[in-house]
């Protein structure tokens, strides 16, 4: 292997590591640290994950309440979407001080 040396102006040079600069902030940016919610899941992770049956899941999905997508006959979601609509709509059972359950 033959060694070539290339000579550039020094401007160009220091343009040149400008870029490269930029670029290397530009991706620090992005937010590679959520992997896990670009996740996804079918059916029966979600109704684990939600404990709803299976039923009650096709009914979110024809009411459009809960994104999905189609792969052949499978049914899959994102596991953000899932953790939004949780978020946002489920009650939760608190359990009141005199003793008996309530919801929240």
């Amino acid at each position: 292997m033959i060694m070539e040396i290339v000579n550039i102006e020094a401007s160009t040079f220091m343009e040149m590591n400008n870029i490269l600069f930029k670029i290397e902030k530009q991706m620090k940016g992005l937010n590679f640290s959520k992997p896990e919610l670009s996740e996804w899941l079918d059916n029966q992770d979600v109704c684990i994950l939600m404990n709803i049956s299976d039923r009650k899941l096709l009914s979110l999905r024809q009411k459009g309440l809960i994104p999905f997508s189609r792969i052949d006959r499978k049914v899959y979601y994102k596991k953000e979407d899932i953790l939004n609509y949780m978020r946002n709509n489920l009650k939760t059972h608190i359990n009141n001080e005199n003793g008996t359950d309530g919801i929240e």
